[in-house]
């Protein structure tokens, strides 16, 4: 009788967990990030008084470009990319914020505008360039 629990004790040990955190929590967390950038830019462009636009809305702004060089940035090395990504999407933030402020615009909607559609054609650039910049029709060899 020991020895019946024992064995099962020790295939219930050998058995995967269902969910394993460490390969499934990158995504899960990219997800959520997603989630919430998209519902701070929802907060945003509807004039919202929610506490919690400020905090998602700034949240987008940082992921949003350094998501998109992230994307752009493929032959470096991950750590690089990560930096890079960070750090340019600070200038492309910083950018925005004194072009706007140059112009005198008091909307904020509009600096969350420019950056839905910066981050749009960074995504629109790595898709294009991925698949090679060409059309599918043939050349010929005449």
């Amino acid at each position: 009788m020991t020895k019946e629990m024992g064995h099962a004790g020790a295939s219930a040990r050998r058995r995967a967990p269902a969910w394993r955190l460490a390969g499934d929590l990158p995504p899960l967390l990219a997800g959520a990030a997603c989630a919430m950038a998209g519902t701070g830019v929802t907060l945003a462009l509807t004039g919202s008084n929610s506490p919690l636009r400020a905090p998602f809305v700034l949240l987008f702004l940082f992921l949003g470009p350094a998501v998109g060089l992230y994307a752009a940035l493929h032959r470096l090395e991950p750590w690089v990319r990560a930096s890079a990504a960070a750090s340019g999407s600070l200038v492309v933030n910083l950018l925005f914020a004194a072009v706007l402020s140059w112009l005198e615009v008091p909307v904020v909607g509009i600096g969350v505008t420019a950056i839905v559609a910066v981050t749009a054609l960074m995504f629109l650039w790595v898709t294009w360039g991925r698949r090679g910049g060409r059309t599918s029709t043939p050349r010929s060899n005449a």
